[in-house]
């Protein structure tokens, strides 16, 4: 694990996404009184209580009357290699066997003298983000991711402070359970352990600033960089690679335990279709299957509250009894325009009827294999034409067909549409998508022997309902763009990039990716914000 101390603030009291997630507390040094002059631990000479001059400079007369040491006693290059030498960043090993330097080196160690990039984010604290939530007093569900990379405080905001307007508010939570805690307080919390100032005088996160203030990165221009791109919509993501999401209830053996699936529960799980039909069933799995048959298709699982550059996605192969025969054969009522899928533990969201016309499912395998327990055995709803996660609740119970005066309680994801336009400054008040991101390394990950080497970086582009229509890379800080085109991309699927570049320098790198997507209309849309990657080249 890291070489500093991490804790989780266990007594913090919050019912947000992450209780805690913005922890980033900034260990100091307090005061133990007044030292002797000229007598101190850290090399400063005291004068009268105060720091005075620790390079020597005469500490009489007027400061303009000795210009004349400087020569010999204020050397810049000196100072700033001598500085860069004591703050090396510091390397950790994570969960999944990476090497990870969270802050780059640069020539003067102006990160970590200045900055103080060790010691500011949610993970200067935490061990994991899913580590605090599960350490938070009050029941959380958990994202945990399948690919190997980092879960942010992106996923964060997007639940509670983007998508569900109801959600409990980080600002709040965050701000109430740090500044009021003793732990925050001893280990030197403060307002920067968790934000940087910008320009404009307003505190923004930290983890989200970050990458666009380090210095020492290695720069390396679109046309000059070497780099080739490609892409397919075919990739199927492996089991072990999927992502983990907590139901509404707490967690059980049987939900849990994907080395011990008990046939009976399927033999015996009913589920129901009620509401607004004219004949209402209640059938067991087998039953449904042997009289409505099975369909396979490749789909998405993104989850809605995939936040920028996050790895809550996946692909797979699934395999179902195909939802639109069902409920046809149930017989809605004239003007039924809704359905509304349950788990049992009452999780389902209300969606339009016009969802079943897009390979909807009642799955039962995924990638030839027995849905597993943690993704929803024996029985989950998956959707395709961009739809969300949150239409494929797991352990399905029942379904109830209903009819809706007000279009809007339907689940079409009205954050669809209004992105901006494309720019590099887009509107912070719109949502996140299109989005995209690395998934087969984690962000801030350290690559031995590879300079002069290929490296191979692979991720996601998505935009749900919506169909990408490019994707851009630049290692120089936004300045150019390396541009691959994606036209004709089916909304089912994600958008699985490859990135091949050979790095010419040791150093670190920062990476930032974008996606575009096309709505109905033919408008394309822009991310609000743009994925940031480092990695680091020996």
């Amino acid at each position: 694990m890291r070489g500093k101390r991490r804790v989780a603030l266990a007594t913090c009291a919050c019912a947000t996404c992450a209780v805690m997630l913005l922890a980033a507390c900034s260990p100091q040094l307090a005061s133990t009184g007044a030292q002797e002059e000229g007598n101190a631990d850290d090399g400063k000479v005291y004068v009268d209580g105060k720091i005075g001059s620790k390079i020597g400079y005469e500490s009489d007369g007027r400061l303009i009357d000795h210009i004349d040491q400087l020569p010999q006693i204020y050397s810049h290059a000196e100072e700033e290699e001598r500085n860069a030498e004591l703050n090396q960043p510091s390397t950790y090993t994570d969960r999944n066997g990476f090497e990870i330097q969270p802050v780059p080196a640069d020539p003067k160690g102006y990160n970590m003298t200045w900055l103080d990039g060790e010691q500011r984010g949610c993970l200067s604290c935490h061990e994991t983000l899913e580590d605090a939530q599960m350490n938070q007093p009050t029941y959380h569900r958990l994202i945990i991711m399948g690919y190997p990379v980092e879960q942010g405080v992106q996923n964060c905001l997007m639940c509670h402070d983007t998508w569900q307007p109801n959600a409990n508010k980080l600002k709040d939570n965050i701000h109430q359970t740090h500044m009021n805690n003793e732990l925050f307080d001893d280990m030197g919390g403060n307002c920067m352990s968790c934000h940087h100032i910008n320009d404009d005088g307003d505190f923004v996160l930290w983890d989200v600033a970050k990458y666009d203030l380090y210095k020492g990165y290695n720069l390396v221009d679109a046309e000059e960089s070497g780099a080739t791109l490609s892409y397919d919509q075919d990739t199927i993501t492996p089991l072990e690679n999927q992502f983990y999401k907590t139901i509404k209830s707490e967690p059980s053996e049987w939900t849990n335990d994907d080395t011990n699936i008990d046939p009976s529960v399927y033999e015996n799980w009913t589920i129901s279709i009620e509401g607004d039909v004219a004949n209402p069933i209640t059938m067991t799995l087998p039953e449904l299957k042997e009289k409505f048959g099975t369909k396979t298709a490749v789909l998405k699982n993104h989850c809605n509250v995939n936040g920028t550059g996050q790895g809550t996605i996946y692909q797979a192969e699934v395999t179902g009894i195909p939802l639109k025969d069902v409920i046809e054969f149930c017989q809605p009522t004239d003007g039924a325009n809704g359905y509304t899928p349950k788990g049992y533990d009452g999780f389902g969201n209300l969606m339009p009827m016009e969802y079943l016309d897009e390979n909807a499912l009642i799955v039962l395998e995924v990638n030839g294999e027995t849905l597993r327990p943690s993704q929803g055995y024996p029985a989950a709803i998956w959707v395709g034409g961009g739809a969300a996660g949150a239409e494929f609740p797991k352990y399905v119970s029942s379904i109830t067909i209903s009819t809706e005066d007000d279009a809007d309680k339907l689940w079409t994801h009205p954050r669809h549409g209004t992105n901006v336009k494309p720019s590099v400054t887009p509107d912070p008040k719109v949502v996140f998508y299109p989005n995209a991101g690395v998934l087969n390394y984690p962000t801030n990950v350290v690559l031995n022997d590879q300079v002069g080497k290929e490296i191979t970086f692979e991720g996601y582009a998505d935009a749900y309902t919506e169909p990408i229509t490019r994707v851009e890379y630049s290692l120089d800080g936004g300045k150019t763009w390396l541009t691959m085109e994606t036209s004709n991309t089916d909304v089912d699927r994600w958008v699985y990039w490859r990135m091949n570049f050979t790095p010419q320098e040791a150093g670190s790198y920062h990476l930032k990716i974008r996606a575009f997507s096309q709505a109905a209309d033919g408008t394309e849309h822009a991310p609000t914000y743009t994925t940031d990657y480092q990695f680091t080249v020996r």
